[in-house]
């Protein structure tokens, strides 16, 4: 049977998926995953040899394994944003992959993003103004490398080197770009503005695409996949978890809850906050998606776990956390353990415990770390939901394992939750773009054998209106630690 794959370039893992063209059924799949470095304080990097690599190993894999179903009819692409790679003429790396968990730009984006300069970038570009976007990491490049600065000659992210790589085109899709803070997200084009500022030529970056531009493999493609094998450009992973999970209707949102997390709503128009709180990143042509990232998503729990948990399984203290009344008995948690983008958008604010008291147990905190992250995500999602009424939410990421977390979720934000009967959200949507492109489908709308639901969680009433009052708390402690932030 016809399959494509869907290739998902995350951050800690690269993982290709086959699935039947028709049912959307998993053939095969493979994962690889890669370290990050940190070289220096607030540095984070990774090696793009690796992660080439292991894509490269992805591929063959799941080839392999489908090789009674013949080859694939294409393959699309997922990826992480924001990295910056700078490439020499004869495309030699000059520097690492920095990711976007890098930090080392943050007085850079403070400064710009306080001035008029970052705030008609955010506008035109739809990216809010922090360390993790390249147009930050590119003016500290500028200022702190200028030797490197100059000699590169293309910048470029992990997708766009592993399609270089494999082809020897330099071409990014507008999904991708427009997470960068210079591609002008009405335009579809590099924004001259934004480069101007940075002193930066267009021909510096690569050819912007749209999302279903094709290139085909050559033979001796370094994958040793089959000459011409259709490569879709795909999109970005939080764009593709918003069609992978079918959050692309009005009235949807998508919730993910992976290492980060992020909130994120579909529209047909471009969108620009006032307050710089939310990004507007392109789907496609006519899709864009509307949300806002947060740092602080289960890393948070792993924390928890791994300091006052680290003999307990995630089942055990789930069950323990379940025990105790929403709101933890007045325990308060600000997870901002990391900085934090959405709504701050600050890499120095930091978190905290509130209204400890001598009666609190472990169980307590448990409960409270769990609530935090969500009621951060919820200030998020207060903002989408004035421009959109929301009916149901899809959750996935790996929190959606644990019902008692999705349940919360649930009564936090007072929607029903659906959960995709795959995680695998990112692949499923590079598939569905990949389709669209090959003209197997006219519309996502045939697909919906790709989007499946598996389980679905009501809000309780009661419980909602309760976190509804906590979440005014929470929101108003939420700026206090604002103020302490240096």
């Amino acid at each position: 049977m016809p399959y494509i794959i869907g290739c998902d370039i995350g951050t800690t893992n690269v993982k290709s998926v086959a699935f039947d063209t028709v049912s959307g059924a998993i053939l095969a799949s493979h994962s690889e995953s890669y370290e990050m470095q940190h070289p220096r304080p607030e540095w984070s990097e990774q090696d793009p040899e690796e992660i080439f690599q292991a894509a490269c190993k992805t591929l063959k894999k799941v080839t392999v394994k489908c090789k009674g179903h013949g080859d694939p009819v294409g393959i699309c692409f997922s990826a992480a944003m924001h990295g910056v790679l700078a490439l020499d003429k004869d495309g030699k790396r000059l520097t690492n992959l920095i990711i976007w968990a890098d930090n080392r730009s943050a007085d850079v984006a403070t400064k710009l993003r306080a001035s008029q300069v970052g705030k008609k970038i955010y506008h035109n570009n739809g990216t809010p103004i922090h360390a993790m976007t390249p147009v930050c990491k590119l003016l500290w490049m500028k200022e702190n490398a200028p030797d490197i600065y100059r000699k590169t000659s293309k910048f470029v992210g992990v997708k766009e080197y592993i399609v270089y790589r494999l082809t020897g085109e330099f071409v990014v899709d507008y999904s991708i770009a427009s997470a960068t803070g210079m591609f002008n997200i009405r335009e579809l084009r590099w924004d001259e503005y934004t480069l101007k500022k940075l002193g930066l030529k267009a021909e510096k970056l690569p050819e912007a695409v749209s999302p279903y531009h094709i290139v085909r493999l050559p033979g001796d493609n370094p994958a040793k996949l089959p000459e011409g094998t259709p490569l879709i450009m795909g999109a970005s992973d939080g764009c593709l978890a918003n069609l992978g999970s079918g959050a692309i209707r009005h009235g949807s949102m998508a919730v993910t809850i992976g290492t980060s997390a992020a909130v994120r709503i579909c529209a047909a128009k471009p969108f620009s906050d006032p307050l710089m709180q939310t990004f507007c990143y392109v789907l496609d042509e006519k899709t864009y998606i509307i949300g806002g990232p947060s740092n602080n998503g289960a890393v948070i729990f792993e924390w928890l776990m791994n300091t006052f948990f680290p003999k307990e399984s995630y089942d055990a203290v789930f069950k323990e956390a379940e025990r105790v009344k929403a709101g933890a008995e007045g325990l308060l948690f600000y997870p901002y353990l990391l900085g934090e983008r959405a709504p701050l958008w600050s890499s120095s604010v930091r978190g905290g415990f509130s209204g400890l008291d001598i009666t609190h147990t472990r169980a307590h905190f448990a409960r409270a770390v769990m609530e935090g992250i969500l009621l951060n995500l919820y200030s998020i999602a207060k903002i989408l939901m004035e421009m959109q009424e929301i009916d149901t939410i899809y959750a996935n990421g790996g929190f959606a394992r644990s019902a008692t977390w999705v349940q919360m979720l649930s009564d936090v934000f007072g929607k029903t939750v659906k959960l995709n009967e795959t995680v695998e959200t990112g692949a499923v949507g590079a598939a569905m773009m990949g389709l669209k492109a090959l003209g197997v489908v006219k519309e996502f709308s045939e697909l919906t054998a790709f989007t499946q639901v598996g389980q679905a969680f009501a809000s309780h009433n009661d419980i909602h209106e309760q976190y509804d009052a906590l979440a005014v708390k929470f929101r108003k402690g939420a700026q206090l630690m604002m103020a302490h932030a240096v």
